[in-house]
């Protein structure tokens, strides 16, 4: 058993004629493929090695998982923490969203036209991630940092946003538009934050604190 980060992983070590040692990641149990005569010492240290990969695919592998049950081909789809009914038909391209109602027209039934809905409604994304950056902005202007970031959205298989410094740009995830607003504003801040802090310090997680007190609430919201 190896604990990383609080997290429990159970060791599975299977020795073959190979040279080399092998690992990968099933849920919470780490197969270990290694040579005939290696001693458990040095398979131990192996894996100790590779503890940064082994949480970073840990979350990968959760992240994964959670947003693959947001949406699953039912007729029910949210947006922002609030069920739609999904109507899908042939036809025109089309997206038209009417009380509780998303009515999805796509040329055929495939998940394509899921992709497009998402990128319909990135822009209802957008336009309020825009709201949360013009509000935040003064806080990264405090702090020296007086370029407005440029905002993209697009389907991210394991971030709910990135920042990228050097390019002045955050990106966030599609998947948002199925939480609150609340975990869309951490985020943006979050981000924002990277702009000044690069790293997730003690200090990173005060500026964020500051600008959005209740950020944990947030934090364990996309964890669900």
């Amino acid at each position: 058993m190896v604990e990383i980060k609080g997290i429990r992983f159970e060791v599975e070590i299977n020795r073959k004629k190979i040279k080399n040692l092998y690992m990968r990641l099933k849920g919470n149990k780490l197969i270990v493929s290694a040579p005939l005569r290696m001693a458990d010492h040095e398979i131990y240290r192996f894996i100790e090695s590779k503890r940064d990969w082994i949480y970073k695919a840990y979350d990968t592998q959760v992240y994964k998982q959670r947003t693959g049950n947001l949406y699953r081909g039912g007729e029910i789809f949210y947006i922002y923490d609030r069920p739609y009914k999904l109507v899908r038909q042939t036809g025109k391209k089309n997206v038209f969203i009417k009380d509780d109602v998303i009515y999805l027209t796509y040329k055929d039934e495939g998940e394509e036209g899921i992709k497009y809905l998402y990128k319909y409604l990135d822009k209802y994304l957008l336009s309020q991630a825009q709201d949360y950056l013009h509000k935040h902005l003064p806080f990264l202007r405090d702090y020296g940092y007086n370029e407005v970031p440029e905002l993209k959205c697009r389907q991210m298989s394991s971030k709910w946003g990135v920042c990228y410094t050097r390019k002045n740009r955050i990106c966030i995830s599609s998947y948002l538009i199925h939480y609150p607003l609340y975990c869309l504003e951490y985020i943006m801040v979050h981000e924002m934050v990277h702009f000044v802090v690069p790293n997730h310090s003690k200090r990173f997680y005060e500026v964020v604190a500051n600008n959005m007190p209740a950020y944990k609430e947030a934090v364990k919201r996309l964890k669900q």
